[in-house]
C-alpha cells in the first residue's frame, strides 16, 4: 500500500496528516503562537501513548512517524499566549483542524487509510440534474441514527426507483447544531453518523445508482457550539476566538471565520479539495455566501473550476442575486423566492389574489429573470429551510414551516393532494433545476426535525399507504419525462398562452426536431369535452400527444380527466379538456 495519491489542486498552507509510505505519516499543523508542538500517537486498541516532536518552520509545524490506518492522534502544544491557560494550564490538547475523523467527545483524531482516487463516475450533465435534498441522520429511523451513513447508504435505492438522478447532502462535515450548519471541523465526517469510510461508502452507493452526489459547505462561520477551533493555538485576547476567528464579526450562528488570512482561505479551499478529491463528488452547495467577501467567492470558483470544471457550484444568497452568477462565478443559485410565490398563489395573498400579478409570478418561475438555464434551484414545495421547524411547529411564530400538503388541507385532502401533484409537475417543467426535500415525494405531513415524530416516515411506504403510492407514482412519471424529453432541459422557452383569470398558463420547451407543450392549470375551474382552446405557438396542423397529465387516474386523478391526442387548426391551436389543479404536457415531433 503506497503513500498518498498527490492532489490535484495544490495548496501553499494545506494541512493534516499526508502518508509518505504505507506506514509512515507526516503531519503539518498551522500554530503561529504554539510552542513545543508535537503529535500524540495511540494506537487502536487504546495502548501506551508515544509522543513525536513537531518542528517549526515560520508559523507551521510538521514532522513524521511510523503509523497505521486508524491509528488515534491529537496535537499537544504550549502557547506563547495562553488565554486558555485558566481552563486548561500550559499544556494544550488539540484536535488536527484537518483530520477527516475524530472521536466526537475528546480532542483524538483517527487517521484515515492512505488516500487513492475514488472510482471514476460521469455525472449528469448540469442542465439534466434532478435534485433530492435529504438529512442523513433524519433519513434514517432513529434507532439507525448512530450509522447514518451506513443506514442511509442502504436505502439509497429508494431515491434512484423515484427517476431522482443528483442527491443533495445537507452538511456531512462535523458539527456541533442539530442540522449541520455549525461546522466544528471542515475537513471530518460527522462522527456520530459513522466514519469516513462509510461516508465514501456512501457516495460510491449512490453513483452505482446512477446518481450524482452534491455535498453542503458551510464555509461562512464557525460552530456557535463546541467551536474546536476556538482559541486554538491558546491566542484568543477579547474573545476574538484565536487564529481562525480574529479580525471577524459574529453572525447569529456563529464567528466567521478570519477570510483575510491565507492559511484560513486555503483551510477552506482544503475542505472543498476532500470533497471533490478523496470522496469524489459531484458539486458543492455553499451555505450562506451573502455573509461572504464576494472576492472570496470569486477566488474559490475561479479556482475550483479550473482544477475541476465538470463539477457543478451552486450557492445560497440572500437576497437572491444573478450577480452570484455573472460575477461571483457560481453555476447555480437556490431561488427561495419562487416557494414563496407558489404560497402566495395557493393562499390569495401578497398580490397571489391578482390576475395579472399571479401569472407573472408563475412565468418567473418558468424563467427566472437573469439565473439562465441551470441559474437557478427551484424547490417550490419547500427546502429544508421552509419544511423545517426547530420550536415543535412554532418556529415563526405562525406555523408555516410545513411540508406543502400540510400548508393545504393534509394528505387526507383531495384537493391538497392534487395541488402538491401540480405544482411538482410544474417545477419540473420549468427553466432551472428542480429539487425537493426528503418526504415531499411521500406527502408527509406536518414538518421536519431530527426528533423522533418529524423524522423521514419509512411507515408511509412500509405501511402501503395508497395515497403516498399516487404521490410517487407521479413523482417518478414526471421525473423520467424531465430526463427524457430533451426540450425540458434547454435553454428555449416561449410563452403561448396566458388566462390570468383562469390561473392559465402555457409555455413551450422545444429543441429542432421537438416541442414541449406545458399547461399549467392552478385553480378549481374545470372543462371537458375538448372545450377549451389553447395556443401551441407552433404551428398549423402538427399532433400532440399527452405525456404527462397530473390528473390521470394512476396519481390520484380520473379517467379522461385530459384529452390524450389534439390536433391544431391552422391557427396552431388545440381544443382539450383542462381538469382542474393540474399539470400537463403534450409533444410534438417535427
Amino acid at each position: 500500500m503506497a503513500g498518498d495519491a498527490e492532489p490535484r489542486w495544490q495548496l501553499a498552507n494545506a494541512c493534516g496528516p499526508r502518508w509518505i509510505s504505507a506506514e509512515v505519516c507526516s503531519f503539518r499543523v498551522w500554530a503561529p503562537h504554539g510552542e513545543d508542538l508535537a503529535v500524540e500517537l495511540q494506537d487502536s486498541e487504546g495502548g501506551e501513548v508515544r509522543e513525536v516532536p513537531l518542528t517549526r518552520e515560520d508559523n507551521f509545524w510538521t514532522g513524521q512517524a511510523p503509523c497505521k490506518p486508524g491509528d488515534r492522534y491529537r496535537i499537544a502544544l504550549g502557547s506563547s499566549w495562553n488565554d486558555c491557560f485558566h481552563q486548561e494550564g500550559a499544556r494544550l490538547f488539540r484536535r488536527d483542524p484537518c483530520a477527516r475523523e475524530c472521536d466526537f467527545n475528546s480532542s483524538w483524531c483517527i487517521l484515515h487509510p492512505p488516500l487513492t482516487p475514488p472510482p471514476a463516475f460521469t455525472a449528469p450533465k448540469f442542465n439534466e440534474l434532478i435534485i433530492y435534498e435529504l438529512h442523513i441522520g433524519s433519513f434514517v429511523s432513529e434507532a439507525d441514527e448512530r450509522r447514518a451513513f451506513a443506514a442511509t447508504t442502504e436505502k439509497l435505492e429508494h431515491i434512484a426507483s423515484l427517476g431522482f438522478n443528483c442527491i443533495q447532502f445537507m452538511p456531512t462535515a462535523e458539527f456541533g447544531g442539530i442540522w449541520g450548519y455549525n461546522s466544528r471541523q471542515l475537513l471530518a465526517a460527522h462522527g456520530p453518523w459513522g466514519s469516513a469510510a462509510d461516508m465514501h461508502a456512501m457516495v460510491q452507493r449512490a453513483h452505482s445508482l446512477g446518481m450524482a452526489v452534491l455535498f453542503d459547505v458551510v464555509l461562512n462561520h464557525g460552530s456557535s457550539k463546541m467551536n474546536v477551533l476556538w482559541n486554538w493555538d491558546g491566542f484568543g485576547p477579547d474573545n476574538c476566538g484565536g487564529i481562525y476567528f480574529e479580525g471577524e464579526k459574529d453572525t447569529p450562528w456563529g464567528k466567521r471565520f478570519a477570510f483575510h488570512k491565507a492559511e484560513v482561505q486555503d483551510y477552506l479551499k482544503q475542505s472543498c479539495r476532500t470533497c471533490i478529491e478523496e470522496y469524489g463528488v459531484d458539486g458543492l452547495r455553499f451555505d450562506s455566501v451573502h455573509n461572504m467577501p464576494w472576492w472570496l467567492l470569486q477566488q474559490l470558483t475561479f479556482e475550483i473550476k479550473a482544477h475541476y470544471p465538470d463539477k457543478i457550484l451552486i450557492a445560497e444568497i440572500t437576497p437572491e442575486n444573478p450577480k452570484v452568477l455573472h460575477d461571483a462565478g457560481f453555476h447555480s443559485c437556490w431561488l427561495h423566492a419562487t416557494h414563496f410565490d407558489s404560497v402566495k398563489i395557493m393562499k390569495g395573498s401578497d398580490g397571489g389574489a391578482d390576475p395579472n400579478k399571479r401569472l407573472g409570478m408563475l412565468k418567473n418561475m418558468v424563467a427566472p429573470h437573469g439565473f439562465g438555464n441551470i441559474g437557478g434551484v427551484h424547490s417550490l414545495l419547500g427546502s429544508h429551510d421552509q419544511i423545517g421547524d426547530r420550536h415543535n411547529g412554532n418556529q415563526d411564530g405562525h406555523g408555516t414551516h410545513r411540508y406543502y400538503v400540510s400548508r393545504l388541507g393534509g394528505k387526507g385532502n383531495w384537493h391538497a393532494r392534487a395541488q402538491c401533484r401540480a405544482w411538482f409537475g410544474f417545477q419540473n417543467c420549468c427553466k432551472g433545476l428542480p429539487m425537493t426535500f426528503m418526504g415531499t415525494e411521500n406527502l408527509q405531513e406536518d414538518w421536519w426535525h431530527v426528533d423522533k415524530h418529524h423524522r423521514l416516515n419509512w411507515g408511509l411506504l412500509e405501511g402501503g399507504d395508497p395515497h403516498t403510492a399516487e404521490m410517487r407514482a407521479f413523482v417518478t412519471a414526471s421525473n423520467k419525462l424531465r430526463v427524457s424529453c430533451e426540450p425540458l432541459t434547454r435553454d428555449e422557452v416561449k410563452f403561448v398562452h396566458e388566462d390570468g383569470g383562469s390561473t392559465i398558463l402555457a409555455f413551450m420547451r422545444w429543441t429542432q426536431e421537438t416541442a414541449a407543450l406545458c399547461i399549467a392549470h392552478l385553480a378549481e375551474s374545470q372543462w371537458e369535452s375538448d372545450s377549451y382552446g389553447v395556443s401551441t405557438g407552433w404551428g398549423g396542423g402538427r399532433t400532440w400527444k399527452l405525456v404527462l397529465n397530473s390528473q390521470a387516474k394512476e396519481f390520484g386523478g380520473w379517467e379522461g380527466s385530459a384529452t390524450p391526442e389534439a390536433k391544431a387548426d391552422d391557427s396552431g391551436k388545440i381544443s382539450i379538456n383542462i381538469p382542474k389543479w393540474s399539470m400537463l404536457v403534450y409533444v410534438s415531433s417535427q
